[in-house]
């Protein structure tokens, strides 16, 4: 009854296998050490997203040709090589339009934006849905007409 080309489980076999489950323990272990340090400088991802947002905001304003604030400072309307854009308010999102087109999401997670701009720098407040305050200024880098 018993063939003579079945040898069943060897010694060698049980060591292989166990060196093979040793280093995915390894490395399963290693990605658990990797990830805990990058958790924790993205803990704080409205800081992140805010820093993007005002680098992509200075880089629109970097060669405007007209600027004007509307709706007493919660819409600010320029002229740059892109087109006329749009930086607004709408619902807790502050928005890109272009050439009136398009609802490109640029910060949000925000209760209020109101922006100021006094001939050289554009500042931004906004007010977050937990009540934080963060505030940035801009140079507005302006083409004569």
């Amino acid at each position: 009854m018993k063939k003579m080309d079945e040898y069943g489980y060897t010694l060698l076999e049980s060591i292989f296998q166990l060196v093979i489950m040793t280093a995915f323990i390894h490395l399963f272990l290693l990605f658990f050490f990797w990830k805990a340090p990058i958790e924790q400088q993205y803990v704080d991802y409205s800081s992140t997203q805010w820093e993007l947002f005002t680098a992509e905001l200075q880089q629109l304003l970097a060669d405007v040709s007209e600027i004007q604030l509307l709706n007493a400072g919660k819409v600010v309307y320029f002229r740059n090589s892109h087109g006329t854009v749009a930086v607004e308010q709408s619902g807790t999102v502050i928005r890109k339009r272009v050439n009136g087109d398009g609802h490109v999401p640029l910060f949000t997670g925000i209760r209020s934006a109101t922006f100021t701009f006094d001939s050289v720098t554009l500042t931004a407040v906004v007010t977050m849905t937990d009540g934080s305050v963060k505030v940035r200024r801009f140079a507005v880098g302006r083409f004569p007409k």
